[in-house]
């Protein structure tokens, strides 16, 4: 997949449903005062979005079910700010998965098998041989990639974190909003691509025909 087409497929119909609108909704209400309703709007806007983007498919891959717990936390998020009248829930709420993403990432490089490395076997099953499999190379470059994962997920919560102690809610939904919607996208595509470029020498030799059976999965994706 070419990083055009990416990032043709990221500022899509789904972007402006799931992004621009709830931002546009937010904003226009904080405007007015009315932050708890835009929260509310914007938020309940986006979680049905999300649901209505997602519930079609039925393939489980890492992109989907980070989608899915996203969905949930927002939509704790947005009850407590319906119960408590508070839009501090809703907006904390990113901060909160974010965190408990970054640590899941990394508690899964000491405990069992790296969490991208468990992803990729389950949805690409038997396309790696029991030879890759055995190269050093092949669970180092899954931890590599947890490990990415764990630092852009706390990265985001520290970026969330400052901005909502220093921007306006308005200013911190929207830039919290658009972030996290093109980091996560683009950081898949590198998840893809990675191992392409960090089993390049393994195309000479005994793997030769493993690695090109992964590359090819790699690349459909």
């Amino acid at each position: 997949m070419e990083l055009k087409d990416t990032i043709r497929k990221i500022f899509d119909l789904n972007f402006l449903l799931s992004v621009v609108i709830p931002i546009i909704i937010f904003y226009a209400l904080s405007h007015f005062n009315m932050v708890l309703l835009g929260t509310i709007l914007a938020g309940s806007w986006a979680l049905a979005a999300i649901v209505f983007q997602y519930t079609g498919s039925r393939k489980v891959n890492v992109f989907a079910i980070i989608v899915a717990l996203s969905a949930i936390c927002s939509a704790i998020g947005l009850f407590g700010t319906i119960v408590f009248h508070s839009p501090t829930f809703y907006l904390e709420s990113p901060i909160l998965t974010d965190l408990v993403f970054g640590c899941i990432f990394f508690g899964s490089l000491f405990i069992g098998k790296p969490l991208i490395q468990v992803f990729a076997e389950y949805e690409m099953k038997d396309s790696f041989s029991q030879k890759l499999r055995m190269h050093p190379k092949y669970v180092s470059a899954w931890r590599i990639l947890t490990a990415g994962w764990g630092l852009m997920c706390m990265s985001q919560a520290l970026l969330r974190l400052a901005l909502l102690h220093t921007a306006s809610p308005a200013v911190y939904y929207s830039i919290s909003s658009v972030y996290g919607s093109v980091s996560t996208p683009l950081f898949l595509l590198f998840t893809f691509w990675f191992p392409k470029w960090y089993w390049r020498d393994l195309t000479k030799g005994t793997h030769a025909h493993e690695y090109r059976i992964v590359h090819n999965k790699l690349t459909v994706k």
